[in-house]
């Protein structure tokens, strides 16, 4: 066949023989589950997700370590503790992990921690349980403080919101400032209910009733322009594939007027079907949060010139993948994911933006995980 850069200008319509966005080492970032259950030394194979491993804290670094060969830079951990105790001894037990994890990996490492499994029920749902069965939201934020702060005291690079609470950004901020440390605030702003990342998990998991309906792209957006007005530094787009999500969000950054019609938009009509009545009344804070944006606009455009865009992989995205590898072969599901990452980056299409999946470090060393 001959190679298109032979063919004359007439008989072709590409125009550029260079792709616009490259996926290199900086641009990953490679989650690591560390389970404070195991041994040191001990990893665990993850039964939902083939060739995926939980980490004992030392098998954690050298895993970090292996990572860095390989020219990522940054990490995103989640500490998980099954033994039974009081949830401020596992919050210890996981700051300990973390500081440990901070001072044992090479100079340089970004470590971003997910507090994920820390108030993770058995529905789905994210939070400390009340006496009613719901969530107890005081206590909630309460934690969301408490393990900002002591994340940030280990000096992790960044600590990551769940996207669950309206304010979750703002305690997570206010516990950063109360040890006076410089962690930076990771959100999964537009974390929607995707089948996809919980699919292989029973019924009762897969809608935590918290998370955002997919295809609900205008309070996806809203949700990421309040968390940055109440102080996010790193939007991360969950999952990945809403590609769409990340290209509204940065032409909302590009173009003020869109902006200021988002905000002249009543909530009523974000997010109401056509001809359907409107929905329960959202929670107080949402309205307290709107009041406090648009009587200072100012503030969130200054906080969106310094934003970062990420974008996630989720699991269910990685065990397809496996599958399409077992089926088809390593080559095609490496070409999807690399399409997949590709298109991302040229969604986001701003300095800085990063990739977090559980295959950069298999990627990068010419495989897939699972494969």
């Amino acid at each position: 066949m001959t190679p298109p850069h032979r063919l004359s200008p007439d008989a072709r319509r590409r125009i550029s023989d260079e792709p616009l966005h490259r996926i290199t080492p900086d641009r990953l970032v490679q989650p690591v589950d560390v389970d404070l259950a195991l041994p040191d030394e001990a990893r665990a194979a993850v039964d939902a997700l083939p060739g995926w491993y939980s980490h004992g804290r030392a098998a954690a670094v050298e895993r970090i370590r292996e990572g860095r060969r390989l020219g990522i830079e940054e990490f995103v951990v989640r500490i998980s503790d099954s033994r039974p105790g009081p949830l401020q001894g596992r919050l210890d037990r996981q700051t300990a992990a973390t500081a440990l994890l901070v001072r044992e990996t090479p100079p340089g490492t970004r470590c971003t921690v997910d507090p994920f499994s820390l108030a993770l029920n058995p529905d789905g749902s994210w939070g400390i349980r009340a006496d009613t069965g719901g969530i107890d939201v005081p206590a909630t934020y309460a934690l969301i403080r408490d393990t900002a702060a002591a994340v940030a005291t280990t000096g992790a690079h960044g600590i990551v919101t769940l996207g669950r609470l309206p304010r979750e950004v703002e305690h997570t901020r206010s516990g950063i400032a109360s040890v006076d440390g410089s962690t930076r605030v990771y959100s999964f702003s537009q974390n929607s209910e995707t089948s996809t990342a919980y699919v292989y998990l029973p019924p009762e998991h897969r809608d935590s009733g918290q998370k955002i309906l997919p295809g609900n792209l205008p309070e996806m957006t809203l949700w990421a322009l309040l968390d940055v007005f109440q102080g996010t530094q790193v939007s991360v787009t969950k999952p990945l594939e809403n590609f769409h999500v990340t290209l509204d969000l940065v032409r909302h950054i590009q173009h003020r007027e869109l902006l200021d019609r988002l905000f002249r938009t009543s909530l009523d009509d974000l997010v109401t079907p056509p001809g359907q009545a409107s929905p329960p009344r959202p929670a107080e804070d949402v309205g307290q949060l709107l009041d406090a944006l648009l009587a200072d606009p100012d503030t969130l455009v200054k906080r969106l010139d310094r934003l970062t865009l990420y974008g996630y992989t989720v699991s269910g995205s990685t065990r397809a993948l496996a599958h399409l590898a077992g089926a088809d072969g390593t080559a095609l599901a490496r070409a999807r994911l690399l399409e997949s990452w590709t298109n991302w980056l040229a969604a986001a299409d701003t300095p800085g933006s990063r990739i977090i999946d559980r295959n950069a470090a298999h990627y990068l060393a010419d495989g897939v995980l699972g494969a």
